[in-house]
C-alpha cells in the first residue's frame, strides 16, 4: 500500500441507535490508518429502534474484521420477501433480495451470502463492539452546538453546548410520511398468541409487505426479532428546517399536525397507529395483533426527513445525509433509514488517505464528494419510483418479482473503495486545473440529470408520474 498522510478525525455521532453509518465511518478510517475519535450526544448505546436492512456494498470489507464477522453471522436475519393484500392473502410469492437469486451479476461482497435484515439495536451493539476491539475512543454526553472552519489553519472545529472545543483535520457531522415503527424481542412473544402460532412451523424469516393507496407495512417475522413499521400519509406539506449545519438544508414531511418527530424518543400509544384507518379491521389479524401488542413493547412515531441534493454540502453521514426517501424499498426492498450511505465510507475514507497532509484533507472530501454525488442523487430519486410501487393499489404491482422494484446490478456490484482509488488522481485534477472527468459509477448509458426534492414531492401530491429512470441506462441484474 502507497504511503500517505494520516488525518485525526472526530465524528459527531448525535443519537446513539442511528449512529451505524458513523460508526463504521470510524472503523474503516481506522482500518486507512486514520487517527479516529467520535464524540456522542448521548450517555450510552441505545437500545431503541425496529430494523434495518443493508445491502451487499455496505459489507464489501466485512470480511477484513474477523470477529465482526463472526458476530454478524449471529445478529443478521436472511428472510424471503413477499408481498401480501391487507387482509393477510398472498399477492405476490416469496422472492430473494434481487443480489441472491440465482444466475443474476456477483455482487461485491461475494462469497458472502448477504443476510440483509437487522435489528438496528443488535446492529449498533456489534459496531460499537468493534470500535472497543479497535480502541476508538468515544466520549460521551457531549452536545455539539456550533461548526466552525480554521482556513488558514486547515482544520474543523465543533462547539459542545457546555463550551468545549474539539479540533481535526476532518469533522464529520452526523447530526415525510409519518411511520410508527416497533420491535418485539423474542421474549415477549408470548404476548401475542397468533404471532407465537405463525412462527411454529417456520422454517425461514418472512420480510412481508402490505400496500395500499398512500399506505404500505413492513412487517418482519422471525423468532429472533419481530417488527412493524407502518408508513401512512396524513397532512403531508414539505417544509424546510435547519438542523445547525450550513449547506445541510432538509425537506421534512410534516405529518399529523407537526407532532411526529424524527427521534426513538417519540413513542405513542399503540391505538393510536389504526385509529385513523376506516378498514383497519378488515386486515390480516397477524399484524394487527402484532400492532396492539402489549404496552410494554414501545412504539415510535416519526416524521422522516430527506435532505436536498447538494454538490456542495459537507460530509454527511447517516441521518444529516438522507438523501433516499425513506421507506422506498430501495437498496433492500425496504429501506428504514439510509444506510446504503455505508457505501460511502470506504470511498470517504480512501479519498481523505489520498489527499495527503495538512490542508489535503479537503481536497480528498471533495474528490470523495464529486466522485459520490451523481450517484448518491440518483440513487435518492429511484426512491421515488419505488415508493410509488409501495403505496400503489397491490393489484397494479407487477406479478413477477424480479419487476418488483428493481435495482440493478449497477448498485450492488459497484465497490466505492477501489472506485476511488481509480479515479482519485483524475477527479483531484479536475478540480484543480478543469481537466475532463466524467463519473462511471452510474448504470451504463445513463444520462444523468440535476433535480430538486421539492419538485419531486410535488409532482407525487399532484400525481404527476416522473418518467420512468430505470429506462435511462442499464438496470440490468445479469
Amino acid at each position: 500500500m502507497e504511503s500517505y498522510a494520516i488525518h485525526e478525525l472526530v465524528w459527531i455521532l448525535p443519537l446513539s441507535v442511528q449512529a451505524r453509518g458513523e460508526m463504521m465511518a470510524a472503523i474503516e478510517c481506522w482500518r486507512k490508518g486514520h487517527e479516529v475519535k467520535i464524540i456522542e450526544k448521548g450517555s450510552d448505546l441505545s437500545e431503541a429502534g425496529d430494523i434495518v436492512a443493508i445491502g451487499p456494498s455496505a459489507w464489501s470489507n466485512l470480511q477484513k474484521y474477523p470477529s465482526m464477522l463472526e458476530e454478524w453471522h449471529r445478529i443478521s436475519i436472511d428472510p424471503h420477501t413477499a408481498f401480501f393484500y391487507l387482509n393477510g392473502e398472498l399477492a405476490v410469492r416469496p422472492f430473494e433480495f434481487e443480489y441472491n437469486r440465482p444466475g443474476v451479476a456477483q455482487h461485491v461482497a461475494y462469497p458472502l451470502r448477504v443476510r440483509s435484515v437487522f435489528a438496528r439495536s443488535h446492529l449498533a451493539r456489534m459496531l460499537y463492539n468493534q470500535c472497543e476491539r479497535l480502541s476508538i475512543p468515544i466520549t460521551w454526553d457531549v452536545d455539539i452546538v456550533a461548526y466552525q472552519e480554521d482556513v488558514a489553519s486547515g482544520v474543523g472545529i465543533t462547539v459542545s453546548e457546555d463550551g468545549r472545543r474539539f479540533q481535526a483535520d476532518i469533522v464529520v457531522a452526523a447530526d415525510g410520511y409519518t411511520c410508527y415503527r416497533m420491535t418485539i424481542p423474542a421474549e415477549n412473544y408470548e404476548q401475542i398468541p397468533s404471532l407465537q402460532k405463525a412462527l411454529e412451523g417456520q422454517k425461514r424469516p418472512e420480510l412481508r409487505i402490505y400496500n395500499g393507496h398512500n399506505l404500505h407495512v413492513i412487517f418482519v417475522v422471525s423468532k429472533t426479532v419481530t417488527s412493524v413499521v407502518l408508513t401512512r400519509e396524513e397532512a403531508c406539506t414539505p417544509t424546510r428546517r435547519s438542523q445547525g449545519l450550513q449547506n445541510a438544508d432538509k425537506i421534512s414531511i410534516q405529518e399529523d399536525a407537526g407532532s411526529a418527530v424524527e427521534s426513538w424518543a417519540s413513542t405513542v400509544p399503540h391505538g393510536r397507529v389504526l385509529a385513523g384507518i376506516p378498514d383497519a379491521e378488515t386486515w390480516d389479524t397477524l399484524l394487527t395483533n402484532t400492532i396492539r401488542a402489549p404496552p410494554k413493547t414501545p412504539l415510535y412515531a416519526g416524521s422522516c426527513l430527506c435532505a436536498i441534493p447538494n454538490v456542495n454540502g459537507h460530509r454527511q453521514v447517516g441521518t444529516s445525509s438522507k438523501l433516499a426517501i425513506v421507506h422506498t424499498a430501495l437498496s433492500q426492498r425496504q429501506q428504514m433509514e439510509p444506510v446504503w450511505l455505508w457505501r460511502m465510507v470506504p470511498s470517504l475514507a480512501e479519498c481523505l488517505r489520498r489527499g495527503g497532509d495538512g490542508k489535503g484533507a479537503a481536497i480528498g472530501a471533495k474528490v470523495h464528494e464529486l466522485l459520490r454525488y451523481q450517484r448518491v442523487t440518483l440513487i435518492q430519486r429511484t426512491g421515488f419510483a419505488n415508493r410509488r410501487e409501495l403505496h400503489s393499489p397491490t393489484d397494479e404491482l407487477p406479478k413477477d418479482p424480479q419487476d418488483l422494484m428493481r435495482q440493478g446490478k449497477w448498485l450492488w456490484t459497484h465497490n466505492s473503495e477501489a472506485y476511488a482509488a481509480e479515479n482519485f488522481d483524475k477527479a483531484r485534477a479536475h478540480l484543480e486545473s478543469g481537466a475532463p472527468f466524467q463519473n462511471t459509477n452510474l448504470p451504463v448509458g445513463h444520462q444523468f440529470e440535476d433535480w430538486t426534492l421539492e419538485d419531486e414531492v410535488e409532482k407525487e401530491k399532484r400525481g404527476i408520474v416522473v418518467p420512468d429512470l430505470k429506462l435511462n441506462g442499464d438496470w440490468s441484474v445479469v
